[in-house]
C-alpha cells in the first residue's frame, strides 16, 4: 500500500515551486521547519531550480512519492517534469501525515540526464 501525500505536505510543495517561479530565497527559505544542512548549498540549488522553471513557465507536470522511513518518518520525492528541460527533484522530510507535521526542505535541485 502506498502511503499518500497529505495536505500539508502538497502545500509546502505548491510553496516551493511558487517561490522558485518568483525567484523568491527569501520565501523559499522559510518553508524548511528545521534549518538546512548547508544553506550556501541549498541556495544553489534554489538558484539552479529557480532558472529552469522560470524558463518552462508553467509547462511542467509534477508528481510526487511519498516513502515510510523505518521510524514512522516520511520522505517526500516530488518530480517536476518540463521536456525537454531537466527534471527538477524536490525532496522533503515529514515527521508525519497530519497538519502539525514538521516538514523539512532536503533538496530541489536538477535530476542528471544521462542520455545527454
Amino acid at each position: 500500500m502506498h502511503a499518500k501525500i497529505s495536505e500539508a505536505e502538497e502545500a509546502r510543495i505548491n510553496r516551493a515551486i511558487q517561490a522558485a517561479v518568483s525567484g523568491s530565497w527569501n520565501e523559499f527559505a522559510k518553508l524548511t521547519d528545521a534549518p538546512f544542512s548547508n544553506d550556501a548549498s541549498m541556495r544553489e540549488q534554489f538558484e539552479g531550480s529557480s532558472r529552469h522553471l522560470q524558463q518552462a513557465a508553467g509547462n511542467w507536470k509534477v508528481s510526487s512519492e511519498v516513502g515510510i522511513v523505518s521510524d514512522g518518518t516520511r520522505l517526500i520525492t516530488t518530480r517536476i517534469e518540463s521536456p525537454p528541460s531537466v527534471d527538477i527533484i524536490l525532496s522533503l522530510h515529514s515527521t508525519n501525515d497530519r497538519d502539525d507535521s514538521t516538514i523539512s526542505v532536503w533538496t530541489f535541485y536538477q535530476q542528471l540526464n544521462w542520455d545527454d
